[in-house]
């Protein structure tokens, strides 16, 4: 099993927070990219690139595979797996990311609402603290059951 944690909605109160870093390479863009469709040529190709943003250094990360990511943190690591997406509201980004960019990421859960779903703060800032996006998110944390099933499979990993 690869998830780091598996918290549930008892397990988890307004104010935690999460911090991951994140970085891309060219490869991760180009997967992302034939993965989904975008023929962006922003994200395979220099000269696209300075055509729409002048002082680009290389090609453009797409903001749909930085989501993705921060949305695997979630079902990874805070609150962990089993967690389900609902929404996912991206601000929009304030500079462009190149691949090999360190991108901090924040996650703290702002509330939580009815039925145990989490409404969560995202910030994206570069190693400096400069923000480059933020976003909020809803997101349902696994229930007793499935923590249950987690740890046995946990338990089962550590006597193999």
């Amino acid at each position: 099993m690869t998830a780091t944690h598996c918290l549930t909605a008892s397990m988890i109160e307004v104010g935690m927070r999460h911090e991951s870093r994140l970085s891309f390479s060219r490869e991760d863009v180009e997967h992302y990219c034939r993965l989904v469709g975008d023929h962006n040529a922003i994200h395979r190709d220099l000269a696209a690139a300075r055509v729409r943003f002048p002082e680009a250094r290389d090609i453009i990360v797409p903001g749909g595979l930085i989501q993705t990511r921060i949305s695997a943190i979630f079902g990874t690591a805070f609150p962990g797996d089993g967690t389900l997406g609902l929404t996912f509201v991206p601000e929009r980004l304030r500079r462009p990311i190149y691949p090999g960019d360190d991108l901090v990421i924040t996650i703290e859960v702002a509330r939580i609402l009815r039925g145990g779903i989490l409404e969560m703060r995202i910030g994206v800032a570069d190693p400096e603290g400069n923000r480059v996006t933020e976003a909020t998110a809803k997101v349902v944390p696994p229930d007793d059951a499935y923590h249950q099933w987690w740890q046995d499979q946990i338990a089962h990993q550590d006597t193999n």
